[in-house]
């Protein structure tokens, strides 16, 4: 308790001195370390030699260092040293204060924070106050504010350009309520000028006054028919743009109840509605959006106004979930009260095709258009023009842009010894501007865009070949342009994958209108080392070579840079005392951490430690060596305070460790769910192509003749392509079938005991590394389960070839 109760104490003392942002839960306050230090520091040197105007050498010299204080506040020092110059930074003694403590189900929002309600209420803007947001469990959620909004800031005529601002409150709550089929929720916020806090006379051509503003929003969510679901809002903004101002006047909408009216007061309505129906297996929605002129509120910074929106978008998966659809048209206009001199309309439209016919191939079609009208309300002006240059600004504009892109990817091969890819895409991009339905000059261009490459890998030799022809073809009014060239790449890991090298080159030549303008070659080189996790070392070297019109250039670049970093410094809150030691050869220690305690000899403690160590499956060969060597660091520390602290250590990227790979365990089994799932829909097709198969080898005319008494070669040959194919779907089937059982065993596992599964733990022990990668660099959890599944087919397939070769086919499906 008293070294909680001095954690929190420092906290207020930082937290005033300072002031900062920070979230951080209640339960979690005393439990972490009272002060991590963290940073790095890296040196990079580059040397060129070139016609270009730059320092044949140049250095750089950077670091920085992170004081981490009870998981709550950080303070970052940084440094950096270049070509004689030295600079730094430190901590911004700032006095902006904003904490955002939670305690189970309550949140709550100090200091100068921000809060969003709906966008046509409160929307993100500033303010110094209290919120909270109340999400118990149920039915029932609540969100509301109080706060200064504005400081007020007196006119100052030696600083004319700094407009004034009068001192603004604000206050504000939204709540709703699920029921069983429909959710409501009703959204107020009020905010008012204090008249009395500017006292200098404000130029009457600034238009500064008091506001007032009341701002109601009502929205509602429900489901038709069990599928036909509805959103919509409603809000209305009443502003009093003056509240000096005595004369009587009235503000029609239902926000204006609550507002102190007179003839400044007017009011602005704003809608929303949305429909989206499931069809098939994909959706169809229909949305409507329309915000008067001028509407704004006072609680936000900038609101889309006087548009109206109509939205249509549909997706649809077809031909067994291998092809993908999804379509989206959109029509916008302005000028809805008539009051501009010109009225602007624009069209979005968009086509995304995704064909998926096997795992092997994949192609996409994307198209968007997106068209722009701008039209002259006062017809005469084109009417009376006498030359093509009158009213030049006020004709009517046409400003159209066209995108269409395919992208084909095919895989040849994957498996653990060798993977081959080959991809292609063209893309083009078509821009016209128009003045009176011509094009205007520079208004029209067209580029055309293609690649294509291809990849080679060898994983067992962590090898790889790649080599890609681009092509850039563009039409503009000054004239035809052309590049086109083509790229080769190798990359190759040695050392346990520690160093990682890179080599390319690529050559390009571009023309304009058939002539010839340059030519470019390069080759790039590089290296990267990482040694203990924390020292990073990297070389590169660019070389270029260029021809132009007769001018040569060559041009070489090299880049070395070392980089370390450390998250080791930790200065711990004093510890509960030691039980008593006893004076003897092999004292006894305790230690605790995370609730669990170590207690015995030194040997006995290590012999425990180890036994963790040994316990941890799976684990990648970098964190395993890491592990073991903060294990051999403590045991060589003949000083048991210092033992205590290794120990501590050790336990530290212990738990880190066995914490990854539980996430580890909870997506592979989400990736083996998942692919068992896709393979449960391919069943029945694979099945079906082997009874298709099969059934044509049966009923040939040459089925169970003699080979000797066959005399037409050439049907014989038919025929054996016949009996070809229907090995190879049996062989497909019967491996899938193998696969299918095992992935639905595993799946069926949970994620404490998914490494007792003999296939699922030598499947962790090759792809356990990359796993860790993707993780600890925080990988969304969707690409790390697809990431597992891509892995999982070639490992299981590879099995399933080994041993069910024996297996019997039991056509499930041929009776029905």
């Amino acid at each position: 308790m008293i070294a909680k109760k001095i954690l929190f104490n420092t906290t207020l003392l930082l937290i005033s001195a300072f002031g900062f942002s920070q979230n951080f839960n209640v339960q979690e306050l005393g439990k972490a370390k009272l002060i991590n230090v963290s940073g790095g520091a890296s040196a990079n040197s580059i040397f060129y030699s070139g016609n270009a105007q730059r320092d044949p050498f140049s250095y750089f010299l950077n670091g920085n260092i992170n004081i981490n204080i009870a998981g709550l506040y950080n303070l970052p020092f940084s440094f950096s040293y270049t070509n004689q110059k030295f600079g730094y930074g430190k901590p911004v003694l700032m006095n902006r204060l904003s904490i955002h403590p939670s305690y189970k189900w309550i949140t709550a929002h100090i200091g100068d924070v921000s809060m969003t309600f709906s966008p046509y209420t409160l929307s993100g803007h500033q303010f110094t106050g209290l919120g909270v947001d109340l999400t118990p469990q149920g039915n029932f959620k609540v969100s509301a504010m109080f706060g200064r909004l504005l400081k007020s800031s007196e006119f100052d005529s030696n600083y004319p350009e700094i407009v004034p601002t009068y001192k603004r409150y604000g206050y504000g709550f939204k709540t709703t309520y699920d029921f069983e089929k429909v959710k409501v929720g009703v959204t107020l916020f009020k905010a008012k000028d204090e008249i009395s806090s500017i006292h200098n006379p404000v130029p009457f051509e600034l238009s500064v006054s008091p506001k007032e503003n009341v701002a109601v929003s009502f929205e509602t969510s429900f489901t038709l028919a069990k599928k036909l679901q509805f959103f919509t809002e409603y809000a209305n903004s009443s502003i009093t743009e003056d509240t000096r101002n005595t004369d009587k006047g009235k503000a029609n909408g239902i926000a204006s109840l609550l507002l102190n009216q007179n003839s400044t007061s007017t009011s602005y309505n704003a809608f929303k509605g949305q429909l989206v129906y499931p069809a098939g297996k994909g959706t169809l929605g229909l949305g409507y959006e329309r915000i008067d002129p001028n509407y704004r509120t006072l609680g936000g910074y900038y609101f889309n106004n006087d548009l109206e929106n109509f939205t249509v978008n549909a997706t649809q998966n077809i031909f067994k979930d291998k092809v993908s659809l999804a379509l989206n048209l959109g029509l916008q206009k302005d000028n809805l009260d008539k009051q501009k001199q010109s009225q602007m309309k624009r069209l979005v439209s968009s086509l995304n095709v995704d064909f998926r016919p096997n795992d092997k191939l994949n192609l996409s079609v994307n198209y968007s258009n997106f068209q722009s009208y701008t039209n002259s309300r006062n017809q005469f002006d084109y009417i009376n023009q006498v030359s093509n240059y009158d009213y030049l600004d006020t004709l009517n504009f046409r400003q159209v842009n066209q995108n269409a892109t395919i992208n084909v990817n095919f895989l040849l091969r994957n498996d653990k010894r060798l993977k081959k890819s080959i991809s292609a895409n063209f893309s083009v991009q078509d821009a016209v501007n128009q003045q009176q339905g011509k094009t205007i000059a520079g208004g029209a261009s067209t580029y055309y865009n293609s690649a294509i490459a291809y990849s080679i890998g060898y994983p067992e030799r962590d090898l790889s070949f790649n080599g890609s022809l681009n092509n850039t073809f563009g039409k503009t009014d000054s004239g035809k342009n052309l590049i086109i060239g083509p790229t080769i790449g190798v990359s190759k890991l040695f050392f346990d994958k520690k160093l990682t090298t890179n080599a390319s080159t690529s050559y390009n030549t571009s023309y304009n209108d058939g002539q010839k303008q340059n030519d470019i070659f390069n080759i790039r080189l590089n290296g990267s080392y990482i040694y203990l996790q924390k020292h990073n070392f990297n070389v590169g070297v660019i070389s270029l070579f260029s021809n132009s019109t007769g001018r040569k250039n060559n041009d070489l670049t090299a880049t070395l840079t070392y980089a370390y970093s450390f998250d080791k410094i930790k200065m711990r809150p004093k510890r509960e005392p030691l039980t008593e030691e006893k004076t003897i050869a092999n004292p006894v220690l305790k230690i605790n951490f995370n609730d669990k305690i170590f207690e015995g000899t030194r040997d006995e403690i290590l012999a425990q430690l180890q036994e963790l160590q040994l316990s941890i499956h799976p684990l990648p060969v970098e964190e395993k060596n890491n592990l073991e060597h903060l294990l051999t660091l403590a045991s060589l520390t003949p000083d048991d305070k210092e033992l205590k602290e290794k120990i501590l250590d050790y336990l530290d990227a212990y738990t880190v460790a066995t914490a990854t790979i539980e996430k580890y365990n909870d997506y592979f089994v989400k990736a083996l769910q998942k692919l068992e799932k896709e393979m449960n829909h391919k069943d029945e097709n694979l099945e079906n192509a082997y009874s298709v198969a099969i059934g044509r080898v049966n009923s040939h005319k040459l089925h169970g003749v003699d080979q000797a008494e066959i005399t037409n070669k050439a049907s014989y040959n038919s025929y054996l392509k016949l009996v070809e194919r229907s090995d190879n779907s049996r062989n497909q089937l019967r491996n899938h079938r193998w696969m299918l059982k095992e992935i639905s065993a595993a799946a069926k596992t949970s994620t404490k005991e998914i490494q007792q599964n003999e296939n699922a733990a030598q499947f962790s022990t090759q792809e356990i590394e990359e796993a860790f990668k993707l993780i600890k660099n925080k990988r969304r959890e969707t690409e790390i389960v697809d990431a597992i599944e891509v892995k999982i087919i070639p490992f299981y397939h590879d099995l399933a070839v080994k041993n069910s070769i024996n297996d019997e086919i039991d056509l499930k499906y041929i009776q029905k």
